[in-house]
């Protein structure tokens, strides 16, 4: 009975035979053939090797070409995020040493015509996240790119300086050339995906955007890309800094701690022990490696530094005297970046609000035996001027770490290249709560709007009002069209003046109320005067 009704549905109504599934969409790089999956309106291409697996006697290696393979790759699925710790920062169980892969996001109805390649380099203070972490698929298909997502070497992995290393001029910071090798391979492949290897943007956040600033200053990237967005992200990340409210390691404390990494893998120190420490299992070398998330309170163990070869001096310096990769950069930060490493550091792991002594301990180490300078931090972030201990620390943070250094690169950039600055104010980015406080424009929260996608590390999962959905279309367009041309102006859009190093304005991105500001109330606002830039 139900063949006699379908047959007779079918002839009232002309039934066509159901279409055949389509078939995936296939580039064709110099290393083989590359399928990929169709959704959402681009066409994705997941985990292809930029370099080969860097284990066995390949690890604390330079990044070496991959691997040749025939018949057709299946792309669907992303490949391994690079070894690290559990974090709330990224969304990644699946880790490997057997990490270094690229994914590829293609408008759909690409034409014929070559689209800018934007290359987005995650952050994760160089020892958590992946290129999966955030979808690339809205970015890609509208602002008319493509997206190119890297993952690259973290951590003890990344970050590693041997002295028998340093004799074979293995330069420290592999992340960096990790990252350098999968610029190689988009110029050279792609073409293959509808991308213009000649109009390259790199952008990341945070480490991402140290990342981006390393690129600008470092020999090897000089001519793998042509423009520049540095989200929430100083040259200064990238320099030595022994106290303070965020230390990192020079070259010879990465040294120290790699010998010591050696010695508790139980490899004796002496010629045989960089072939012993590559014996290990890299579970082992992560737990042995002490990795620590907590940047604010415990610092960086394992990041970039000044290693004679990938880096050869301070980045800040570079850019003050123009000895960098001149391409326009976009640069910015977020208003109130400290409050996300507060609730992360001081309020969710111990369910207390920010003790006197915790604020007075950082301050004390901002000013050192600076009597004039201690009492000027103590007035500038004092609880009743913010409000709550907790907020003047998040202040502190916010100003120290990002508000001031990144407004001091826009000025040493805009001497010498084109440079557009911006401060992204929205204060209710879903996601996050905090007992003791409101989270503001935290580090990170652009992200939910760069990519209309969900945080990494957000608790709840809420859409974004009318308002902020405009706000996300209007930064994807500012954002293509800076890759497209090196200015992000859009007609229909607020204009977006130049930033001038002498009396600069910058951007203020907050939903319904985009305003251009003036660097001096910029400077007053975050306390510039108190964080003089070296």
């Amino acid at each position: 009975m139900l063949t006699i009704l379908t047959a007779l549905g079918c002839w009232l109504s002309a039934c066509a035979p159901a279409p055949a599934p389509a078939s995936p969409p296939v580039a064709q790089t110099s290393f083989g053939a590359v399928s990929g999956k169709s959704y959402s309106g681009v066409r994705a291409y997941l985990g292809i090797p930029y370099a080969a697996a860097p284990v066995g006697d390949l690890r604390w290696q330079i990044p070496q070409a991959p691997r040749p393979w025939s018949g057709v790759r299946r792309g669907d699925q992303a490949g391994s995020a690079c070894m690290q710790p559990a974090s709330l920062s990224s969304s990644n169980a699946n880790i490997n040493e057997d990490c270094l892969y690229v994914n590829v996001f293609a408008p759909e109805d690409i034409g014929t015509s070559k689209l800018p390649v934007m290359v987005w380099i995650h952050g994760g203070g160089f020892v958590t996240g992946s290129a999966s972490d955030f979808e690339m698929a809205n970015l890609a298909r509208d602002g008319r790119v493509i997206v190119v997502s890297l993952n690259y070497r973290l951590g003890a992995f990344g970050f590693f300086r041997h002295p028998d290393g340093v004799s074979q001029g293995v330069a420290a910071n592999l992340g960096l050339l990790d990252q350098q090798a999968a610029l190689r391979w988009v110029k050279s492949q792609v073409g293959a995906f509808g991308g213009d290897a000649g109009n390259v943007t790199i952008f990341g956040e945070s480490a991402g955007a140290a990342s981006v600033c390393m690129h600008l200053v470092s020999p090897y990237s000089a001519g793998l890309f042509h423009k520049a967005i540095s989200q929430s992200g100083a040259c200064a990340l990238n320099e030595p800094k022994s106290t303070g409210a965020l230390t990192k390691p020079s070259a010879e404390q990465l040294t120290a701690s790699s010998l010591d990494l050696g010695g508790r893998l139980g490899c004796a120190s002496g010629a045989d022990q960089l072939s012993c420490m590559r014996s290990k299992s890299a579970d082992d070398v992560l737990r042995a490696s002490n990795t620590t998330t907590d940047f604010m309170t415990k610092g960086f163990i394992w990041s970039p530094v000044q290693d004679g070869v990938s880096i050869v001096g301070r980045a800040t310096e570079q850019l003050r005297q123009g000895q960098f990769n001149r391409v326009p950069v976009l640069l910015g930060s977020m208003r109130d970046e400290g409050r996300l490493f507060v609730a992360a550091e001081y309020h969710l792991p111990h369910l207390l609000p920010v003790r006197p002594f915790e604020l007075a301990d950082v301050l004390v180490k901002e000013a050192g035996s600076d009597a004039l300078m201690r009492s000027k931090l103590f007035d500038a972030y004092s609880w009743w001027r913010h409000g709550s201990l907790d907020k003047a620390l998040a202040a502190m943070y916010t100003d120290s770490i990002y508000s001031c250094p990144v407004m001091a690169d826009a000025q040493d950039l805009a001497r010498h290249v084109p440079t557009y600055h911006y401060e992204f104010s929205e204060p209710r980015t879903p996601g996050i709560i905090d007992p003791y406080m409101p989270l503001g424009a935290f580090h990170g929260a652009d992200l939910r709007y760069l990519f209309q996608a969900k945080l990494p590390f957000s608790m709840l999962d809420l859409p974004l009002t009318a308002a902020q959905q405009k706000l996300a279309g209007d930064v994807t367009k500012y954002w293509a069209r800076f890759a497209y041309q090196g200015d992000p102006n859009v007609a229909g859009l607020a204009p977006w003046p130049r930033f001038q190093a002498n009396g600069g304005r910058s951007l203020v991105l907050q939903s319904g109320q985009y305003k251009v500001q003036d660097i001096g109330l910029f400077q007053r606002d975050h306390h510039c005067d108190l964080w003089p830039q070296n």
